[in-house]
């Protein structure tokens, strides 16, 4: 996949930004889309800056929070391009025309090219150029 997000570059990466288990992607008109990797098949939970048909979710004043089984997973502000997580132990990420911003730290104008993941960002921390990890599933866009 091709593509840009806010001033990031990717060429050929499977999964341009890998937040957790979510691949996180950003369509031509600048809306956020998420979507979950963590079982058999992808399922897409915010598309083009609003809750995906048939997720659980609460509207917020800023956007809406995403639900699993009664349990918060994360806030979604599409005005902001904000993804906060409530239970999944993940810094933030915000997505801007300057730049991407993962927890404190501030990336901007990078190429990442050749890799399953450009940016994979963790509970532990964040890597470019990361491999794909093996348990995902497979993210296909059209």
């Amino acid at each position: 996949m091709n593509l840009r997000m806010g001033s990031q570059v990717f060429t050929n990466v499977q999964i341009p930004l890998l937040w957790g288990e979510r691949a996180i992607v950003q369509d031509a008109h600048d809306r956020l889309s998420v979507v979950d990797l963590s079982g058999e098949s992808a399922h897409v939970e915010v598309l083009a800056d609003e809750p995906a048909p048939g997720v659980v979710f609460q509207l917020r004043f800023d956007g809406v929070v995403i639900l699993q089984n009664g349990v918060e997973l994360y806030s979604y502000d599409p005005r902001e391009k904000t993804l906060s997580s409530l239970s999944l132990g993940l810094p933030e990420v915000q997505i801007s025309a300057t730049g991407t911003r993962i927890g404190t730290n501030e990336f901007s104008g990078n190429v990442v090219s050749g890799s399953g993941v450009g940016i994979a960002v963790s509970k532990d921390g964040i890597s470019f150029g990361a491999p794909l990890p093996a348990k995902l599933a497979k993210l296909t866009l059209q």
